[in-house]
């Protein structure tokens, strides 16, 4: 696969998942998203410390792929859900590789602004990625992808309109979103960063 942005990622995660006897599988339910454009600028995005929002949101599509399959689960719509449940727009940590996009990925950035408590990050991303969603991959989605996209930050989503994750594909994208996050939840402090409530700022070395 050719790649229009370069990753901040040192691995491929695709090349790591090839040998995996349910990549092909998973792989033709999610390849039209994978080779959009606007996806493929996720690769700049950074998420959970130094791994981007492309290389997070496949690990988390393959593990509920596979978590489905295994458990006679919905696949396709976790693989959908996985891969867009942080498909937001507004990037949260700032990085030299989000210059090579417009503007309104760093908006955050550029023109910062007072944020409520559930305005931030851990309370707005999910509502944002479901409208991206809908904006670019409208024909992927059905209800129940949705409602996993919107509440995967669950408890947090109590405090939306969303509320609570109500079926399936909801409670495994929850629950595997967090499994793979664990690494960066060594502290208090580790959790409001991963959560978006810390502000983490510029981080331009």
């Amino acid at each position: 696969m050719k790649y229009k942005y370069k990753c901040i990622d040192e691995k491929e995660i695709l090349d790591i998942y090839k040998s995996d006897p349910d990549f092909n599988s998973w792989y033709k339910i999610v390849r039209k998203i994978l080779h959009s454009n606007e996806f493929q600028k996720r690769r700049l995005f950074k998420h959970h410390e130094f791994e981007s929002v492309w290389h997070h949101s496949i690990v988390v599509s393959f593990n509920a792929y596979k978590y489905a399959k295994k458990n006679s689960l919905n696949e396709y719509n976790c693989a959908i859900a996985g891969l867009l449940h942080d498909f937001y727009t507004r990037a949260w940590q700032d990085s030299y590789e989000l210059s090579e996009l417009d503007d309104k990925y760093r908006i955050k950035f550029i023109k910062p602004t007072k944020e409520k408590v559930f305005e931030k990050h851990a309370f707005s991303h999910p509502i944002e990625a479901l409208q991206n969603s809908r904006t670019y991959f409208k024909k992927y989605l059905n209800k129940d992808i949705e409602n996993a996209i919107v509440t995967h930050m669950f408890p947090l989503s109590i405090f939306t309109k969303y509320k609570l994750p109500n079926n399936k594909t909801s409670f495994v994208i929850t629950y595997i979103d967090k499994k793979v996050s664990m690494n960066v939840i060594s502290s208090v402090k580790g959790i409001l960063k991963y959560a978006g409530i810390l502000n983490v700022g510029k981080e331009l070395n």
